[in-house]
């Protein structure tokens, strides 16, 4: 029983590591320009009759979003969480369902011990874009333990839109083991080996 916790905690450190990782990955010059197409887009729907000023402050409103986002994620890299938030939540005000706001937003609350903040700006994340897997898993991760049903259901998801994403099948097989579906369990920490072999070094925990 003793081990199994150890084991347990042992990949969950291990994949939290990949998962912050991930983060700064996703937040990068592709996940700005993204998002500053997504914003380009909003502020472009302008009402009728402005006499193409809509198309100016689009262009305006693009190259802010552009700005805070660089700002954002500078922050972000220095640990300055307090700033960043303030950038991520001022791309809100110009464009607020931005997807990559609220989910950079997601991973500063996560990162500082806030977790039901977390997951209420992935869930915004999400409600703009469904199948935006980094919010997903990174909830995920934080339900395991409170919600461990809601946890597997958002890994399925992850693994269906991704079937290479080998760490959302080990975190997934892991919440499988502690819920005592061994079959299941067994089934996904194979496929998150046979994805990346690197992973064979973590064992499941055994059924408590």
């Amino acid at each position: 029983m003793k081990n199994a916790k150890k084991n347990h905690a042992m990949i969950s450190a291990a994949v939290l590591t990949i998962v912050a990782t991930a983060a700064v990955a996703c937040s990068s010059s592709s996940h700005t320009a993204t998002a500053t197409a997504t914003a380009t887009a909003t502020a472009g729907s302008s009402p009728a009759g402005t006499g193409g000023t809509g198309g100016s402050s689009s262009l305006t409103a693009s190259s802010h979003i552009t700005s805070l986002f660089q700002s954002g994620l500078t922050q972000m890299e220095k640990k300055k969480w307090s700033a960043a938030t303030t950038s991520f939540q001022n791309v809100l005000v110009i464009s607020p369902s931005n997807v990559y706001a609220n989910y950079d937003l997601g991973v500063i609350a996560q990162s500082t011990g806030h977790p039901n903040a977390a997951i209420s700006y992935y869930n915004k994340a999400l409600a703009a874009n469904a199948a935006y897997q980094p919010a997903m898993y990174n909830e995920a991760i934080l339900l395991e333990s409170s919600q461990p049903q809601e946890a597997i259901a958002l890994y399925q998801k992850v693994v269906k839109i991704n079937p290479k994403a080998a760490t959302a099948y080990l975190r997934l097989a892991v919440v499988q083991a502690g819920q005592g579906d061994s079959t299941d369990a067994k089934a996904n920490d194979a496929k998150a080996v046979s994805i990346d072999p690197a992973l064979s070094k973590y064992k499941l925990p055994a059924k408590s």
